[in-house]
């Protein structure tokens, strides 16, 4: 696969890593069904063509329910407990690295041109970035690639099974199971993990101009690998939400 020159941070860990594992070439998506969304066919198919000799599995929330149940039964209670789907969506793919390794990335995420995963066991990119000037470090749930077995997905996964996460509102399931349950994780074990490379934001999540030379303008910057074109979608539908449940709670009282 041809390769970019954006490779910005490997970790070093402990020798308890030395012998570097490979990223398997397997894609992972997830969907509701076993239907693509017409909307998003043609971002799943810049993934297929920038990863021309991967593995494409798209997982079902049936084949999904299925595989926790079967390879996971001590962790399945909490996992289809959990109050929001969203969550099992989250979960899921963090389970999928850890078990199988490979590349995941969200149905909304276009690849604009390959990514050269080079010898990372671990690949983790920010969507928010202080360097950018950002207010926080966090890293993106929406696209990120592994080695099975990686020590960053055990901890995510007993972070999970030791303080099942509760969501009481939409708001609480970013910092529970999205980008701020891998950020916290992150942040309190990395010293322990290695051969993770952790991209600044312009790799995978730039700035977007949302114009008409939108593209060529990424295309010609050398560095951006894609685009997550409906980042924040949900959240924004379901800030809305919890703000239209708060107000018609205070107007009732």
């Amino acid at each position: 696969m041809a390769g970019s020159t954006n490779k910005v941070a490997v970790d070093t860990a402990d020798e308890s890593q030395a012998t570097v594992q490979v990223i398997p070439k397997i894609i992972h998506q997830s969907w509701k069904t076993n239907t693509l969304p017409l909307r998003w066919k043609h971002t799943v198919a810049s993934v297929r063509r920038w990863h021309p000799d991967w593995e494409y599995r798209l997982w079902d929330d049936e084949a999904i329910n299925a595989y926790v149940k079967k390879r996971h039964p001590e962790f399945y209670p909490i996992f289809s407990g959990f109050s929001r789907n969203i969550m099992r969506a989250d979960v899921i793919r963090y389970i999928l690295m850890h078990d199988i390794g490979g590349m995941y990335c969200d149905l909304d995420y276009e690849f604009i041109r390959p990514y050269s995963y080079g010898d990372s066991e671990l690949v983790l990119g920010y969507e928010f970035d202080q360097s950018y000037g950002d207010p926080c470090n966090q890293i993106a749930n929406f696209v990120f690639a592994s080695a099975p077995g990686h020590l960053f997905w055990k901890d995510v996964l007993n972070d999970l099974q030791q303080n099942p996460p509760q969501a009481f509102s939409y708001l609480d399931v970013c910092g529970l199971t999205g980008p701020g349950l891998l950020s916290r994780v992150y942040r309190e074990n990395h010293q322990r993990y290695g051969h993770v490379t952790l991209e600044p934001r312009r790799v995978f999540h730039p700035f977007r101009m949302r114009g008409k030379n939108e593209r060529q303008i990424l295309l010609n910057n050398g560095t951006t690998i894609g685009v997550h074109h409906a980042s924040g979608s949900w959240r924004e539908r379901w800030t809305l939400a919890y703000l239209k449940e708060k107000l018609r709670k205070l107007w009732n009282n």
